[in-house]
């Protein structure tokens, strides 16, 4: 958290960031992989997010006990869209073979829900999607891995 030379550092801050924050960073990185598909790209992704979140702290702190993965997803997917137009060097692991034939919607709506633990209509908030949306894009992520069209 960067402050300047002559402002305190909020130790209440500091200790929110650490105890609500900074214990999902596995779960943001598996979401920022699951988006771009890249170590990279996950790693600045991850990066870009907790400054959002360090940056922005005091404005979360109402929120941060229940609901820091929620914002920490929904930062992390505001961060990609904005970097989206950067290119990453794709991985050639089997999460990333089986992960790359689904849309990066898709993507998304599988790993908040299904790593990330979110509900739907939270997931649908974060990722600014109505509700009917998410459930298809989830379903068609779930059906396409079970069929084998994305193989583990």
């Amino acid at each position: 958290m960067a402050t300047s030379a002559n402002q305190p550092i909020d130790e209440s801050l500091v200790n929110i960031y650490e105890e609500h924050f900074l214990r999902h960073a596995d779960t943001v990185y598996r979401f920022a992989f699951a988006l771009t598909l890249s170590l990279d790209g996950a790693s600045q992704c991850v990066r870009e997010t907790y400054k959002v979140i360090a940056a922005n702290l005091a404005k979360y702190v109402d929120t941060a006990e229940g609901g820091a993965n929620s914002i920490l997803i929904e930062v992390c997917w505001r961060v990609f869209n904005e970097q989206k137009s950067k290119a990453f060097a794709s991985g050639h692991s089997a999460v990333t073979k089986a992960l790359q034939p689904l849309a990066i919607s898709a993507r998304a709506a599988l790993v908040a829900i299904d790593v990330a633990g979110l509900d739907a209509v939270s997931a649908a908030r974060v990722l600014q999607m109505s509700d009917k949306d998410l459930r298809v894009h989830l379903a068609h992520a779930r059906r396409t891995l079970l069929n084998g069209g994305a193989q583990l």
